[in-house]
């Protein structure tokens, strides 16, 4: 059983898989329509992300009763990936597209020719 920051379940959650707290005490559910609530008194409701849940741990199962049909996780994760290539393929096309990115080293920030100077 891995345990993951928020974050890091953001990133590896799949459709249909339950997340639970490392209190027990607080479990969500990706589902078609987002993270949503389990249990407390927000089940049922759209997970809302607020300060305390960056620093809980959570474990994440497969959850039998309602586990997302392989096709449609396939198409989810299909779509995900889509989604994640045209924001990285949109940021690369806006870096080379700018006039002043002639010259520019990748990954530099723009501080072209900082390295020749001396102090």
């Amino acid at each position: 059983m891995g345990w993951y920051t928020f974050g890091q379940l953001l990133h590896v959650i799949e459709l249909g898989q339950t997340a639970e707290a490392a209190d027990g005490e607080r479990r969500m559910q990706l589902l078609s329509e987002g993270l949503v609530w389990l249990n407390g008194p927000y089940a049922g409701q759209i997970v809302r992300v607020q300060n305390y849940l960056l620093s809980d741990l959570w474990t994440i199962a497969e959850n039998e009763r309602s586990a997302a049909p392989s096709e449609e996780r396939v198409r989810w994760q299909r779509r995900r990936l889509e989604m994640l290539e045209n924001q990285w393929f949109e940021q690369r096309g806006r870096r080379f597209d700018r006039p002043d990115a002639e010259g520019e080293i990748e990954g530099s920030g723009g501080h072209v020719g900082a390295e020749d100077k001396t102090i």
